[in-house]
């Protein structure tokens, strides 16, 4: 087969931190590769450098037999190389159209004059350009949602839109950086369904993906990068097999727990914003140290849920008791003083500011100096690999170092409910394992923890109770093990035949 892309040797080096060390792959033209490894093993900084986001310190990438220029992001995508991200970046104001139209633009050639005086070409090419943005959207399967603002979006939508407006460019390259992260089994195989259409479309594809499955299922050939070294390149079987790898990256989480007078109730919740009603009457309670998980698809309403009970969202109906008294018109910074810390979906972290930075604003609320380097050492002991990154700016970290900054950050708020919102969300087994630990060890110093989780088997083994939400309500709910056993909930959430 014909090589669409040669690295030869990239290194990149952030301080003192070498997070590429001379790393070489090719890919070729009309297949699926895969780039897996840990959190932390250097995958979405070779992004990074590959779409001219960073600058490489050494080596090169030759794509379609010429060099690439290294930092004009504008530049590499005018030659063929299209990108989504590890957070999704789409306009959050514009509709889902117009975000498509906004990735095409580097393939039309009007211009500001012809934007200023919508000349017959000018007028031409914006018909054009709408055309080809549903044509997009339809490609992905969410032409409905043509008139809708991103930002009202489902999640596993907004992934889709952002595969969309990427498209848009008339890649030859596309590179996917955590598609599924977020989404449950049936999504995950909608995506698988579409990224191959993708490639038999002509479109060569390559893939960041912590979904072991997905990547070992789709992808023609797998490299493995681990602290910044390629470790791997071969195809998906043998990857399976080797020890290195084995070693590295693959591991499993699985763990149990313990229950006490209600701290959270949620009366009649109802809960209606930019058009949409996403909550719709639901009632839930958490005792005291107690650790309850709401699980169900992405559109459900579970962060909805979750932003309402830490002040981020007015109320439409029904009311937030907290210790037996309701906190409906009390804004968030208040009811983080009164102990309710939220760790959001998208982790939230303040990319500008070192890791330490990041911390110490948990604490932002808190007078007792000595009790707070106290609690950033307990921190450091939970999250060593955090200590490690102090000096570091949180932006170039890994999306499983991000996650422990944020779990991080909100335990120095000393919390007595911790709000968790998608922990595992495109995370490596043993990053998830590891944050689950420290999940585990929280609940039983006696913090009450409400957990939004798109992993429902682990949700489930690790909780003491479930709520099962879909559309707006609460269909179901009961302890771990009986939500685990119920059919119904493995059909819609878990992906598996009723």
């Amino acid at each position: 087969m014909i090589t669409l892309l040669d690295a030869r040797n990239v290194g990149k080096r952030f301080g003192g931190l070498q997070a590429l060390t001379d790393v070489s792959l090719t890919i070729r033209k009309g297949e699926v590769y895969g780039l897996i490894g840990p959190n932390g093993a250097g995958k979405t900084t070779f992004f990074n450098v590959l779409t001219g986001s960073y600058i490489p310190d050494g080596g090169e990438f030759v794509f379609n037999g010429s060099e690439l220029p290294s930092g004009k992001p504008h530049k590499i995508v005018g030659r063929g190389i299209a990108r989504t991200f590890q957070n999704i970046r789409l306009f959050r104001d514009l509709t889902a159209l117009e975000n498509v139209m906004a990735g095409h633009h580097i393939r039309t050639k009007a211009g500001v004059w012809g934007i200023l005086t919508q000349n017959r070409f000018t007028r031409e090419e914006e018909r054009l350009t709408t055309e080809r943005a549903y044509e997009m959207l339809k490609y992905v399967g969410i032409e409905r949602f043509s008139q809708t603002v991103s930002k009202n979006l489902s999640y596993g939508d907004q992934r889709r839109l952002e595969i969309a407006r990427a498209l848009a460019t008339e890649p030859q390259l596309l590179a996917l950086d955590e598609p599924a992260a977020g989404m449950n089994a049936t999504e995950t195989a909608q995506l698988k369904v579409l990224i191959e259409q993708i490639r038999h479309d002509g479109v060569t594809v390559m893939l960041i993906e912590h979904d072991v499955k997905l990547v070992m299922g789709l992808c023609d050939r797998v490299a493995v990068l681990d602290f910044g070294r390629k470790i791997a390149e071969d195809v998906p079987a043998e990857v399976q097999r080797n020890e290195a790898v084995i070693n590295a990256y693959l591991g499993v989480a699985s763990m149990q727990h313990k229950p006490s007078s209600p701290l959270l109730q949620l009366k009649n919740l109802q809960i209606a914003y930019g058009g949409i009603h996403a909550v719709k009457g639901i009632d839930l309670e958490l005792a005291k140290g107690e650790l309850v998980c709401l699980i169900g698809a992405n559109g459900a309403g579970k962060t909805t849920t979750l932003n309402a009970i830490a002040g981020l969202l007015p109320l439409e109906g029904g009311d937030i008791l907290y210790n037996d008294a309701s906190i409906n018109s009390l804004p968030a910074h208040k009811r983080l003083r009164q102990g309710i810390a939220l760790v959001p979906e998208g982790r939230g972290i303040f990319t500008r500011l070192t890791v330490e930075e990041n911390l110490r604003m948990g604490a932002y609320s808190r007078k007792d100096n000595d009790g707070i380097e106290a609690d950033l050492e307990k921190v450091y002991t939970m999250l060593p690999r955090v200590k490690e990154r102090l000096e570091q700016v949180a932006g170039t970290l890994s999306g499983g170092e991000q996650q422990m900054v944020a779990i991080g950050r909100a335990l120095l708020s000393r919390p007595k409910l911790l709000l968790l919102d998608e922990p595992s969300m495109g995370l490596a087994p043993l990053v998830v394992e590891k944050i689950f630990e420290v999940v585990q060890s929280v609940a039983k110093e006696g913090v009450t923890i409400l957990l939004v989780e798109q992993n429902a088997n682990l949700a489930l083994e690790f909780s003491q109770r479930g709520y099962v939400m879909e559309s707006g309500k609460i269909t179901l709910t009961g302890s771990g093990d009986e939500l685990l056993a119920d059919p119904k909930v493995r059909a819609a959430y878990l992906g598996e035949a009723a």
